[in-house]
């Protein structure tokens, strides 16, 4: 690992995304979090600013299309960057440039940050914190984000009362939990980061509707060791809705097939029940989840399944078995998915108990690559450097498929909501 640390495309093809959401928990944005290093001797800076445009371009590349157009990416760049600027070769449309307080100090980036600006670059201002250095920034930024955790509602009200003369739209950020959320929503916050979408609101007396649970007992017959085509078609087949959508998946030019599918049994037969599975466990996720909750849990669902799986095959790993780490990261957002209590959820998952020991919060040998999909998805590179050490993983290769996840999970995103 020591070497790995050193090597400069390493350093910065780490990258994660976090979604940045309104009001009402859409999501308007991704917060691009990739490694850098402002330390000179780590690695020569020409390199580095190749490899973050490299990681930056793929994110970009990785966003569905339909949201090129309403959503941005936010990229934090130091002062080299910035100098360099480096966010010209970034479209304007898609990029909004964060920096940090301390860049106030510096002339030529503040300059450069007006000319950028001047060329209708959006500009945010991150970690806020009332210094009067930073006076200089708010008249630059169009965003400027505000650090949430510690929950103290006067603090912030007095960052935000400073920022209103300024008229940017205000970003609250580490918003962690629902009273995060609300307590920002009511001091005038408009866009919100962190993770309260994947905290479960826990319903009294809430149960699995009968839809729910016949989605899910589907699988019982999907996971059998050697299913039947004839069963499961005719299983499938039971369904209109979803009959319907996966041969307009199939068909589309998605799979480039020679001929056209006519039947479910045909399109398993054709493409193997594995991919099947796959676009099968995102379809039924998306059909369970309750109409108030963010679209973004079966995306990144479907994101840390395909990153878990992605990870072992490409390390040749057959223990854990690739297919019960697709599966372990799909449902890890289950119970903010249903705001059900897992234990109650996993009486109808037809899955090995390995799998619902690690989704329980159980210790055993998923659990450490649950862990990591959740640093990864976190930017928190200095533990996931020890979880990948002690899974005896490559950081290029976790990386990489980090990158193939992001791929695979936008071209059946884009063809699910095509044929909607």
């Amino acid at each position: 690992m020591a070497d790995a640390k050193s090597d400069a495309v390493y350093i910065d093809t780490f990258f994660a995304r976090q979604p940045i959401f309104d009001k009402k928990k859409e999501p308007r944005g991704y917060a691009l979090l990739y490694r850098h290093s402002s330390d000179a001797t780590t690695a020569h800076f020409e390199d580095k600013d190749i490899a973050t445009l490299t990681v930056i371009a793929n994110a970009i590349m990785n966003m569905p299309k339909e949201e090129k157009a309403r959503k941005k990416l936010f990229i934090t760049f130091t002062e080299e960057p910035l100098l360099r600027k480096i966010p010209l070769a970034l479209p304007v449309e898609t990029t909004v440039i964060a920096v940090n307080e301390s860049i106030s100090k510096n002339r030529e980036v503040l300059k450069t940050l007006m000319e950028l600006k001047a060329d209708d670059y959006q500009i945010a201002l991150n970690d806020y914190s009332g210094a009067p250095e930073s006076e200089v920034l708010l008249k630059l930024a169009d965003i400027v984000f505000v650090d949430v955790l510690d929950g103290d509602g006067e603090r912030i009200q007095n960052l935000v009362d400073a920022v209103k003369p300024h008229q940017c739209v205000l970003a609250a950020k580490r918003v962690e939990d629902l009273t995060h959320f609300s307590l920002a929503r009511e001091l005038g916050f408009t866009l919100f980061q962190g993770f309260f979408f994947e905290k479960p609101e826990i319903v009294p007396g809430r149960k699995l509707s009968s839809n729910q649970i016949s989605r899910l007992m589907l699988f019982r017959a999907l996971e059998k060791e050697n299913p039947e085509f004839d069963e499961l078609a005719s299983i499938i087949e039971a369904d209109v809705s979803i009959s319907y959508r996966l041969l307009a998946l199939i068909n589309s030019a998605a799979f480039s097939l020679s001929r056209k599918v006519e039947s479910i049994k045909q399109a398993l037969v054709l493409l193997g029940l594995k991919q099947v599975k796959s676009w099968l466990w995102l379809i039924f996720l998306s059909d369970i989840t309750p109409e108030e909750k963010t679209s973004e849990l079966p995306y990144l669902s479907t994101i840390r399944g395909k990153f878990l799986e992605r990870a072992a095959m490409n390390h040749d790993r057959m223990a854990p078995k690739p297919d019960s780490l697709y599966l372990l990261g799909l449902f890890s957002l289950l119970e903010a998915l249903l705001d059900i209590p897992f234990e109650e959820i996993a009486e109808n998952l037809p899955l090995d108990e390995k799998i619902i020991d690690a989704l329980s919060g159980k210790d055993n040998e998923l659990s450490a690559w649950l862990d990591m999909a959740k640093l990864f998805e976190r930017g928190d590179w200095d533990n996931i450097d020890e979880i990948i050490e002690t899974l005896q993983l490559d950081p290029m290769t976790v990386a990489n498929s980090y990158a193939e996840a992001l791929t695979w999970a936008k071209s059946i995103q884009e063809e699910s909501a095509r044929i909607e």
